[in-house]
């Protein structure tokens, strides 16, 4: 009969497979979410490209801000797809049974930075799409939440950093 510990790895390793897989379509997702846009910038037929639910319209924009919003629409994809892929080599740790190791906490300080960097993204959309947009001075809704959380992350990682620290110090008691 397997001990309580022992079912509960398998669990984890069971669900982080899972996930894994999951951020495996998040991620083809993600990059075909660029193309589409990049296809759409580049093309300038019209139609809008936007992130987080702000958009702006591609017909209403010269060369060199459609360019503008095509590095930003790359650097944001970049930045959801370092989130993503973090997190799939981090259930790739844990769904081999490795879960307070110091790789895990580097992937979680990358997810954390990254989560970070995803706020600040969002803020750049707001910004581009009110300065491109044709009526300007309307209501603006300023939100990045993923900062704060990016910072939690960060410092859950530095709490599993001195885990792992004080777990390996007690190994080499004897």
């Amino acid at each position: 009969m397997q001990s309580k510990t022992e079912l509960k790895l398998r669990k984890i390793k069971r669900v982080s497979t899972i996930l894994r897989w999951f951020c495996k379509v998040l991620m083809v997702l993600v990059v075909a979410g660029f193309v589409l846009s990049a296809g759409t910038l580049l093309a300038n037929r019209g139609g809008s490209v936007g992130y987080f639910d702000v958009g702006v319209q591609v017909s209403a924009l010269r060369e060199s801000q459609r360019m503008m919003v095509l590095a930003l629409s790359a650097a944001t994809s970049a930045v959801w797809l370092t989130c993503i892929f973090q997190l799939h080599q981090l259930f790739g740790n844990y769904s081999a049974g490795d879960v307070f190791t110091r790789e895990s906490v580097g992937r979680l300080r990358l997810i954390g930075a990254a989560c970070v960097l995803w706020g600040v993204a969002k803020l750049l959309w707001e910004g581009v799409a009110r300065a491109y947009s044709a009526a300007p001075h309307g209501s603006m809704q300023v939100t990045a939440e993923t900062i704060p959380i990016g910072i939690m992350v960060l410092i859950v990682a530095w709490f599993m950093d001195m885990a792992v620290e004080l777990r390996e110090e007690n190994e080499l008691t004897v």
